[in-house]
């Protein structure tokens, strides 16, 4: 299913990670636990889609459809998608890295 969002300019659609409230071990994580992974969710994200001109500034992109980013905690504006996902507006140089190896 789709986003029904499409960013314009210089901005990429970015899916920020999921914090999951329960551990792998089946243990429920407690209420402070929860708030530092909600915290570190808002900064790794998937990027779902770029905007037309994004990165058309520098050499090449930064990132591509696909790669897990890094970006600072209030950046860009958050808007929940026609598949009911809660997703990112940032701008291109608000991502601060790639994390290598973990393509979703």
């Amino acid at each position: 299913m789709s986003a029904g969002i499409r960013p314009v300019g210089h901005v990429l659609l970015v899916l920020p990670l999921e914090v999951e409230e329960v551990s792998k071990g089946g243990i429920i994580v407690t209420t402070g636990s929860q708030t530092r992974r909600e915290e570190m969710g808002q900064t790794e994200a998937t990027v779902i889609s770029l905007g037309n001109t994004a990165y058309a500034d520098q050499k090449e992109p930064w990132c591509q459809v696909g790669d897990r980013v890094v970006f600072a905690r209030y950046s860009g504006t958050e808007r929940k998608g026609s598949d009911g996902k809660m997703y990112r507006l940032i701008n291109d140089l608000d991502v601060k890295g790639v994390l290598e190896g973990e393509k979703s």
